[in-house]
């Protein structure tokens, strides 16, 4: 069997409609910026990723649409339905072939390590086998990779870590885990902020939070989340 072709997919949101669970911390422009600010941050990472055969970008926001096409990247028109359905795009477009493989990448991931990529690429690099990084907050799938492209059917969304293990041994695949407390952190709540910035980085993300000064809101915010209900409701 031959070493497989392995590409990125990242599937973007509109920046417009992105992260609006941080409504209580971020206005709406602030909310766009930071996911376009993360989503630039995982192609830097995914660019350093020498072994990547190539990035699929699958979107209907003209923003990351011009910033997928300057950085290199492939764009395909997201269908709009929902996250499977979009990383079903790629694979029907990536083809069914039995020497391309795909790790699919959700934009919101600004810690995203090039050397877990790598690692990624060498768990998949045979055909017939699956590799997940599983979400450190909630259960989900933070990344997915398998080889074949259709080795198993995408099942993002609740519970999706246990979703897609399930699907890889009923394929007759031995699904490999791997642990990253920096790929395992997406960005959509407070708490996520909090943990993100507790951590150093050289990030676009970061910066920019760093000049919002959102650790004084963060601290904000927590206080009238815990303050005690007679002063919330007097």
């Amino acid at each position: 069997m031959t070493a497989a072709s392995i590409w990125a997919v990242v599937p973007v949101k509109p920046f417009a409609i992105a992260k609006r669970r941080l409504t209580p911390l971020l206005s709406p422009d602030e909310r766009a910026q930071l996911a376009r600010l993360m989503f630039e941050d995982v192609l830097a990472a995914l660019a350093a990723c020498t072994a990547l055969a190539g990035i699929v970008v699958i979107t209907r926001d003209e923003t990351a649409e011009g910033i997928a096409r300057t950085s290199g990247a492939r764009v395909l028109n997201d269908p709009g339905f929902d996250l499977n359905a979009a990383v079903r795009a790629a694979t029907d477009f990536l083809g069914p072939c039995r020497s391309t493989g795909m790790i699919v990448v959700p934009s919101d991931l600004p810690l995203l390590p090039t050397s877990l990529i790598d690692e990624l690429i060498n768990h998949v690099s045979r055909p017939g086998s699956v590799a997940l990084v599983p979400a450190t907050r909630d259960r989900g799938t933070n990344l997915l990779a398998c080889s074949p492209v259709n080795a198993i059917s995408p099942g993002f969304g609740s519970n999706s870590f246990r979703r897609h293990c399930a699907a890889a041994r009923d394929a007759g695949i031995m699904p490999i885990v791997l642990a990253s407390d920096d790929a395992g952190l997406d960005i959509d709540r407070s708490e996520d902020i909090a943990a993100f910035l507790s951590r150093p980085s050289a990030t676009r993300s970061r910066a920019f939070l760093v000049r919002l000064d959102i650790e004084a809101r963060l601290q904000r915010h927590n206080a009238s989340r815990h303050a005690s209900p007679q002063f919330q409701n007097a």
